[in-house]
């Protein structure tokens, strides 16, 4: 099967459409000499017009009309043997596009397991070392100074932990009165190729002056979709209008304080050794040889 469809692959490739042209060409140019000599006008032709002519002539057009029905004939064959080779080849990548469908699914549905079960597992950790140190307090604490306010402000420390994993925290955009928001941080999103569902908000209160712009929280629809941004938002700096424009996540006041160390003892050591280039990673400062 397989040496027989490389067979027709080889004919197909020696298929040539300007030999059909010819054939047409032909067949015109037989069909002209032929009104021409019987004063045939297109209307349906008499047997009796031939009549008139000699053999020669007749035996002549025979073997023309012999010659183009044949050439006709094998570009005919050739041509249905295409079509099933396109239609098997249309049957084939249909089949290829469906595999590599369930194959993304499949993949998607692994990750959102994978997710699902990480976030979980963090929540449940953050809730069980919040409830550990309400339980702690519980015991060492009178009565008095336990509350349901306690209570409702450890979950709600929680749920933030988790509504955070969605946001990301962009620096440096322009404020202006009356902006579109949304679309302002939308088409910042287009510039490194992406283009989420998203709501966005300034926080914090407005400088009197107009010199320093709040920055702007923005949720994303997922945490996928949050790390997508993050780490694409590198490209922003190859943006002329966009250099100073900053993503960075949603860090706790805990995180943002550590962040906060991290960066000034990077500046620290760019200033000691200003032939290296230092970076943050993993929560730790890192430097390398400059190449």
């Amino acid at each position: 099967m397989g040496e027989e469809l490389n067979a027709s692959y080889c004919r197909l490739q020696r298929f040539d459409l300007d030999g059909l042209e010819d054939v047409v060409g032909c067949q015109a140019r037989w069909l002209e000499e032929v009104q021409q000599k019987l004063n045939w006008d297109g209307e349906e032709i008499e047997t009796k017009k031939f009549a008139g002519q000699n053999k020669p002539v007749l035996a002549e057009w025979l073997a023309e009309a012999t010659d183009i029905m044949c050439r006709q004939r094998d570009y005919m064959s050739d041509m249905k043997e295409m079509i099933e080779l396109l239609k098997t080849e249309a049957i084939g990548d249909k089949e290829a596009v469906i595999r590599l469908q369930n194959e993304v699914l499949q993949s998607k549905e692994e990750q959102l397991k994978s997710l699902r079960a990480a976030v979980q597992t963090t929540v449940q950790d953050t809730v069980q070392t919040e409830m550990r140190s309400y339980g702690e307090v519980l015991k060492s604490s009178t009565p008095a100074a336990i509350s349901p306010a306690t209570f409702k402000k450890v979950v709600k420390d929680v749920m933030k932990d988790e509504d955070r994993s969605k946001n990301v925290i962009v620096f440096g955009l322009a404020e202006e009165d009356g902006e579109q928001l949304n679309e302002k941080v939308g088409n910042v999103f287009v510039e490194i190729g992406e283009k989420p569902p998203l709501a966005a908000v300034r926080i914090g209160r407005r400088p009197e002056t107009g010199t320093v712009w709040r920055p702007v929280k923005v949720t994303l629809t997922s945490s996928t979709a949050v790390q997508q941004i993050l780490t694409r938002a590198r490209f922003l700096k190859q943006q002329e209008r966009l250099k100073s424009v900053y993503v960075s996540p949603d860090r706790t006041p805990a995180e943002r304080s550590a962040r906060r160390l991290l960066v000034e003892e990077r500046k620290k050591k760019a200033a000691e050794e200003p032939g290296r280039n230092h970076f943050i990673k993993e929560g730790k400062v890192c430097s390398v040889d400059k190449t």
